[in-house]
């Protein structure tokens, strides 16, 4: 397992918490106010370990490997992945944590996860903030879409067609296709989807590539996408039906 540090360069605290029916891995460090950090698809707690020595001074940060994610239970998908039971993951390890209110930092997925927990719980999030997220029933849908303008997007103009989510969604086919070959699909799909593809240290694509290839680390990823019906649908028919 790739380590983090912080701000003293003192390893990060490792835990685990049964929280809402799974088992969650987190780390936690840091002096002050609570700061949840959620990671998006597909990595881990180690996506933070940059910014975790550059917070630790000023907040207590907990950092956990979301459901279906890093060292977490991969539970069967109809035990829930949608933005629900991943918001209530969270909610629940807080208040075992003993944290009633704290800042939530949200990127790609967890971000959904943090405006959920933020809609649902609106007493506990203190203040929300969030990068690279489209919420599922609020555009993200759109952007699926195979047409020539959102395929031609990532060459024209800013923006990209999202081709991963229904291929993610697909039964059986992702896994079929990728085992065997996740180093070099995640990594280069990782890395494709940043401005500058070096910012990705190969420390991080190893550690969740690992876990990726860990017993249920591809299933539990994909899950989280096949979700996303479930969790956009009634978002969407509210506005639209």
């Amino acid at each position: 397992m790739a380590e983090t540090y912080d701000h003293r360069g003192t390893p990060v605290t490792h835990g685990r918490a049964h929280v809402n029916g799974i088992r969650m891995h987190y780390v936690t460090a840091g002096r002050g106010e609570p700061l949840l950090l959620l990671h998006g698809t597909p990595k881990n707690h180690f996506y933070w370990y940059k910014l975790i020595p550059l917070l630790t001074e000023h907040f207590t940060v907990v950092a956990p490997d979301l459901r279906g994610f890093g060292h977490t239970d991969k539970p069967p998908a109809e035990e829930g992945y949608d933005s629900l039971a991943s918001a209530a993951d969270v909610a629940e390890l807080m208040d075992r944590l003993g944290h009633p209110s704290y800042h939530v930092h949200g990127e790609d997925r967890g971000a959904e996860y943090g405006y959920v927990l933020a809609a649902t719980r609106p007493e506990q999030v203190r203040t929300l903030s969030f990068g690279e997220m489209l919420l599922s029933g609020g555009g993200f849908e759109e952007w699926t879409h195979f047409t020539p303008e959102h395929v031609s997007a990532q060459y024209r103009r800013q923006g990209v067609w999202l081709w991963h989510p229904p291929f993610f969604w697909l039964p059986h086919i992702p896994e079929m296709l990728i085992t065997g070959h996740e180093q070099e699909f995640w990594e280069y799909w990782i890395k494709a989807e940043t401005y500058n593809p070096y910012a990705i240290s190969e420390e991080a694509v190893a550690e969740w590539i690992g876990c990726l290839k860990a017993p249920g680390g591809l299933r539990g990823c994909l899950e989280s996408y096949r979700a996303g019906l479930k969790t956009g649908w009634p978002r969407a028919c509210a506005t639209s039906c």
